[in-house]
């Protein structure tokens, strides 16, 4: 079946909301599949004479029309109430009508609250809604009432300065843009610094590229990010291993109040970093200390070994530091490890007494494509990985509500007898009542689930759509001192899920037409 196309119950293949769509190109005998110059443009006409008949016709090839959400550009739609305008924000991408609720949220400041137990709150938190035509003046749309349901919430974080900490990552100039607004996220204005080492810098520095360097430099600046870009020191290893040699960038840019160096990927991800120099602060940084966390997946530790895994972020001392440099190009000629973190890992045992201190929380996450298991389990994490690659998750959105309430993100909250809130990943309502569901253990949501319970504990079989309705969490956005947050529940959530259709074993799986659905929004207001 073509991508994009629908047979029976397949999901649309719908562009996130807030990623690019990687590029795909056919491949045939190892080599890219290309068409001869002179044809491209008569290809090229026929393709276009294609689309705009379909598209100006009332029908689409193949059933498609008639399973497509219908999903237009509603930022040019005639003007509606200014309460609910953001609803066409392009990036939602939500259907052209749509079931809309608002809930209004007075957070009660408690420090002894306890952010791991589940709240219990006897309110409903979704309701039926109202219906919205959104391409139009937003008909059928009339002001809620919009009772404040008070919630016990932590305090905020404390405002600290973490110049003791420089973090390190190698990667390529595209990638470390295209994460700015993640590192910004935890990063800005914290103290701490920031050196990326770009891996596909031409080995010859030129003025273009220098241009190039400073412009990116200066916009995470801009963002609040002390960052510094340079090229590797050592031009003749792979770009795994760089996260290797990056120790000596480290310390050739730590200053007298550098305590602790981490390395980190681009998709390494830290809520706050908050939390994690309270954990730091329990560890000695005057002596050689090699801190971090394993992986989640029990596979991946048999296979790499008892070491501090990268994504999940890897913490040296200063003094550990200072005993690997003299032995770094020693670790590269002896070690046959084509990967960052084994080298490390066997340089620090081979040259160094220093032993690993895994610390809980730091998430390696190599596991996908779905996370909500883990988001809706209750815990706090220290880090994240993985988030735009393996899963799909808009972490710096979710982390919004933290700068409010601290350790609340992703605090569960239950309201009435079937709806549970996970703090800033979604909302899931549960046909049969939370009862039926043990909230004790975590959901299996991801592949594999079975053989992660020595990492995530005790965990229960995933529910299908007939058992649990998610609205997921799209954007979080700051309204003067009120956070608003939106999420969504897709039509696409609706259609036979993969499982269903495999179990169905070639059976016709009834399903709603989507063009006859709507996504359903509810907006929670936090007034602070």
């Amino acid at each position: 079946m073509p991508q994009g196309l629908l047979s029976g119950g397949e999901k649309p293949d719908r562009l996130s909301p807030w990623r690019s769509r990687p590029s795909r190109h056919p491949i045939r005998s190892g080599m890219p599949f290309c068409l001869p110059s002179r044809r491209r443009p008569v290809l090229v006409a026929i393709v276009i004479v294609t689309i705009i008949f379909f598209l100006r016709s009332d029908s689409l090839p193949f059933g498609f029309g008639a399973d497509r959400p219908d999903r237009p550009k509603l930022e040019y739609a005639p003007a509606c109430a200014q309460a609910i305008d953001h609803l066409r924000n392009r990036s939602y991408e939500l259907t052209r009508e749509v079931i809309y609720q608002k809930r209004c949220i007075r957070p009660v400041i408690d420090r002894d609250v306890d952010r791991a137990a589940l709240t219990d709150i006897a309110q409903p938190l979704v309701g039926e809604g109202q219906l919205l035509q959104l391409d139009k003046t937003c008909a059928g749309w009339e002001e809620p009432s919009c009772d404040p349901i008070q919630l016990k919430v932590p305090p905020a974080y404390p405002i600290l300065d973490y110049s003791h900490m420089i973090f390190g990552v190698a990667t390529s100039l595209e990638r470390l843009t295209e994460s700015m607004f993640q590192f910004e996220s935890w990063m800005a204005y914290s103290g701490a610094s920031l050196i990326a080492v770009i891996t596909d810098a031409k080995p010859k520095p030129s003025v273009k590229e220098d241009a190039k360097f400073e412009e990116v430099a200066r916009k995470f600046r801009q963002h609040g990010i002390e960052v510094t870009l340079t090229r590797p020191w050592n031009t003749t290893v792979t770009q795994n291993e760089q996260h290797f040699t990056i120790v000596r960038d480290l310390l050739r840019h730590a200053t007298p109040d550098t305590k602790w160096a981490a390395i980190v990927d681009d998709d390494t991800f830290f809520p706050s970093l908050y939390p994690l120099g309270l954990i730091l602060d329990k560890h000695d940084h005057t002596v050689p200390a090699y801190l971090g966390g394993l992986s989640d997946n029990y596979d991946a530790v048999k296979h790499h070994g008892f070491m501090a895994f990268g994504g999940a972020g890897v913490f040296l001392s200063l003094g550990l530091l200072q005993q690997l440099d003299p032995h770094i190009e020693a670790c590269l000629d002896e070690e046959h490890v084509p990967q960052g973190d084994g080298l490390l890992k066997a340089c620090i045992y081979g040259k160094t007494k220093a032993e690993l201190t895994v610390i809980e929380g730091l998430h390696q996450l190599d596991m996908g494509p779905d996370l909500a298991g883990l988001y809706e389990s209750g815990t706090l994490p220290i880090s994240l990985h993985h988030w735009k690659s393996w899963h799909q998750a808009p972490v710096d959105e979710m982390v919004k509500i933290s700068e409010f309430c601290g350790s609340c993100f992703l605090q569960r909250f239950k309201f009435g007898t079937d709806t549970i809130l996970s703090n800033g990943f979604s909302i899931a309502t549960y046909p049969g009542g939370t009862a039926s569901v043990n909230l004790t253990q975590m959901e299996g949501t991801f592949d594999g689930y079975p053989g992660f319970e020595w990492s995530l504990g005790p965990m229960r079989v995933p529910l299908d759509r007939f058992h649990k309705k998610s609205y997921r969490l799209i954007e979080s956005e700051k309204v003067g001192r009120n956070l608003r947050q939106i999420f969504v529940h897709r039509v696409e959530d609706d259609l036979p899920s993969r499982h269903e259709i495999e179990a169905a074993k070639g059976a016709k799986i009834p399903h709603p037409k989507i063009s006859t659905m709507r996504d359903e929004v509810v907006e929670l207001w936090w007034e602070w």
